[in-house]
């Protein structure tokens, strides 16, 4: 399946504000906007072909494997900083899940050896812990999770100027 996209020119993918050569350029939020719209009925698809359609006055072939790869160099950053990201939040739910068993533990204990109020009291924490690390899990990894495929579909996709 193929995702086409018109330029006028080369820097039409890019920021404006940058003015580096194309192998260090940011990529355009215009650009990456459009390309999210164009491929979120195709995130099912295994493979995208990427197709960026310029006027044949306009091309540079030499140019264009710079593009490609700067693109395809892109892709891969935000895969990696999202399954990164995605690590860390399983790992902070997890220690939030083990704080809140933690108190849950003191609590019982202390509602065994000591006056009631005390296990009260400690119930409070344990709650908060185990309900953030839940919700950390859940919803957060939800949205990278999405991120992380989609990255994931860029990233191996292939980038063709015509």
């Amino acid at each position: 399946m193929s995702v086409q996209i018109a330029i006028d020119h080369y820097d039409d993918l890019f920021s404006n504000f940058d003015i580096r050569g194309f192998e260090e350029r940011y990529i355009s939020t215009d650009f990456l906007n459009e390309l999210g719209m164009r491929t979120s009925k195709l995130l099912h698809k295994k493979e995208i072909q990427i197709i960026i359609k310029i006027d044949e006055k306009e091309r540079n072939p030499d140019e264009e494997m710079i593009i490609a790869e700067r693109l395809r160099t892109f892709f891969k950053n935000r895969y990696d900083r999202n399954m990164k990201k995605k690590k860390q939040i399983i790992l902070n739910a997890i220690v939030l899940e083990m704080t809140g068993i933690a108190f849950l533990l003191i609590a019982i204990f202390l509602g065994k050896y000591t006056i009631d109020y005390l296990k009260e009291f400690m119930l409070i924490p344990a709650w908060f812990f185990v309900w953030n690390g839940l919700d950390k899990y859940v919803f957060n990894r939800k949205l990278l999770d999405k991120k992380v495929n989609y990255y994931s579909i860029l990233n191996n996709s292939k980038i063709r100027f015509e």
